[in-house]
């Protein structure tokens, strides 16, 4: 039964290939059909090792298991399969038009899902750095699909950024090779508990860090993310944003528990790199004027509010921030398809451009405002929930809360600002031509809305967290989001609308590849004086 794990990463990979080889013009039912059997298999070998998760080891080819190339599954990688499932389901589901299939936009976006499936399996090091080459190379070639000038221009800065990166990470496998002669994350975690000098052990945490802060976007390490995001297709970017950006996040989970056993995992230095992801990424957004910009930024604002949680050993906000990976997979997802349908029907990406969206296309709009509530933390919504249990988390914590606090009124304050294309008169005509994009956007907006009502047996069923202390309809919750919109109210028209001149430096602010370079190795220089000099 655990072959099945190798079924999950082969699967896909076959099927791409399959339809890039055909010339039938179904082929994306083909691709529907691969995407249900895919499910099938996930849920099947989930029941069978629910509870036994340990026998999920396998080893491929017969060689030792401490060298070769080695599978294996828990909690946390189901969680995220199922995640990545969902979402290819929405991706696939947006982009489909019966009777005409792009075949090599569907053999990409196909064996990506392969690629990230191993990805999550990964039991060596090694072989998590091949599926993350693997997976670098692929999502260069979506970000350039378009074909046009600044697509290329932005997967080459992504490609070029994020290769120095990933020969980082790298290092840091060979110097634990070289060491343990080992590369299987089970074995290491038992051997890292039994190391009296960890000089290396801490300038291998060190490199991979680094490689994996670049892949979540941290600060000050993010510079690819709005260039990558905010020009690819926009389901591609629902993808992007919604889940490979969470590859860097996953890694984040998984080194930290291996060298949990050495004694530095966990630590205040990512939670200031949290901190200073969320409110740069936060500042960003309030100075774009394109809407995908706006919700390119957001990404990086929410992946730190997560890293704000899972920096944390306290169990509520570790929780907590893996439960906000999830929900921001699904509001991000859904803004970046509903933005997607507006630009389609707008032709512009400007949100002083775009005036009448409710009264234009009611339904898109009704999602949209879905998401946007998700993220901005509403009662009733799932974005509440997670950002409630980091928020208590911090609640004895000082100036941690209201640097919490002041990033919640900075996000209300963005999505004040988007909301603005909602209001005027009708001006565009927008028949309901193409139900699947629909289709998909209410299955996102529906399970933002489910996970924020039927937030606990959610929550304790994967995480087991207890939320029953978090009262949805209380006066004093809905009281603190009232304050929050009140004071992003004001912001808005006081400093954003009249877009000052500090608001425009930022936005006019650009970094270069070389300048990218700099900061990497400033980033590496203080990861290593806090980990190796002064833990």
């Amino acid at each position: 039964m655990n072959q099945l794990a190798v079924v999950l990463v082969f699967l896909p990979v076959i099927v791409s290939i399959v339809i890039y080889l055909s010339k039938w013009r179904h082929m994306n039912i083909v691709a529907i059909a691969s995407q249900l059997a895919l499910t099938i298999v996930a849920v099947v070998y989930f029941t069978h090792f629910y509870g036994d998760f340990e026998s999920t080891h396998i080893v491929l080819g017969g060689w030792d298991s401490r060298i070769g190339i080695s599978l294996a599954n828990d909690e946390l990688s189901m969680s995220f399969i199922f995640l990545s499932l969902f979402s290819w389901w929405m991706v696939l589901i947006y982009t489909f038009r019966f009777g005409h299939t792009e075949h090599s936009f569907l053999f990409f976006l196909i064996f990506l899902q392969g690629v990230f499936l191993g990805l999550l399996q990964s039991n060596d090091l090694f072989n998590v750095f091949v599926f993350l080459e693997l997976a670098t190379i692929i999502v260069t070639i979506l970000i350039a699909y378009n074909k046009k000038g600044e697509s290329f221009r932005s997967a080459l800065y992504y490609l070029i950024v994020n290769v120095p990166a990933m020969l980082v990470f790298l290092t840091g496998i060979i110097l634990v090779y070289f060491t343990f002669g080992s590369i299987n994350i089970v074995a290491l975690t038992e051997q890292f508990q039994d190391v009296d000098d960890t000089i290396i052990l801490r300038f291998s945490y060190v490199l991979m860090m680094a490689g994996i802060s670049v892949k979540a976007a941290l600060f000050p390490v993010f510079t690819w993310l709005p260039k990558a995001h905010g020009v690819a297709q926009s389901a591609i970017s629902a993808l992007l944003s919604g889940l490979i950006v969470k590859a860097g996040v996953y890694l984040f989970f998984r080194m930290n528990f291996l060298y949990e056993g050495a004694g530095f995992a966990y630590s205040d230095f990512f939670f200031m790199v949290g901190v200073l992801t969320a409110i740069s990424g936060v500042m960003f957004a309030l100075s774009q004027k394109e809407l995908k910009q706006i919700l390119a930024f957001h990404t990086i604002s929410q992946v730190g509010i997560i890293m704000m949680g899972v920096s944390s050993a306290d169990s509520d906000m570790f929780y907590g921030g893996i439960l906000h990976t999830f929900n921001h997979a699904l509001f991000k997802s859904l803004l970046f398809l509903g933005a997607g349908v507006i630009i389609q029907v707008y032709r512009t990406k400007k949100v002083g451009e775009i005036r009448g969206v409710f009264k234009t296309m009611p339904v898109v709009s009704i999602f949209m405002i879905v998401g946007m509530l998700s993220i901005t933390g509403a009662p009733f919504f799932n974005g509440f929930i997670s950002k409630s249990i980091i928020k208590y988390g911090l609640a004895e914590q000082g100036w941690r809360y209201w640097a919490l606090y002041v990033i919640n009124i900075g996000t209300a304050t963005s999505f004040i600002k988007m909301s603005q294309i909602f209001f005027g008169p009708k001006t565009l005509s927008y028949p309901l031509k193409n139900m699947a994009q629909n289709v998909a956007m209410m299955a996102l907006a529906f399970g933002c809305v489910l996970l924020g009502n039927f937030y606990i047996p959610f929550s304790e069923g994967f995480f087991g967290i207890r939320v029953e202390e978090f009262d949805l309809t209380s006066f004093d919750v809905l009281l603190d989001y009232g304050i929050t919109v009140a004071i992003g109210l004001v912001f808005y028209f006081t400093v954003i609308a009249r877009d000052l001149k500090p608001v425009r430096m930022i936005r006019e602010s650009r970094i270069s590849f070389e300048n990218a370079n700099l900061v990497f190795l400033i980033y590496i220089v203080a990861l290593t004086t806090y980990f190796v000099f002064l833990s």
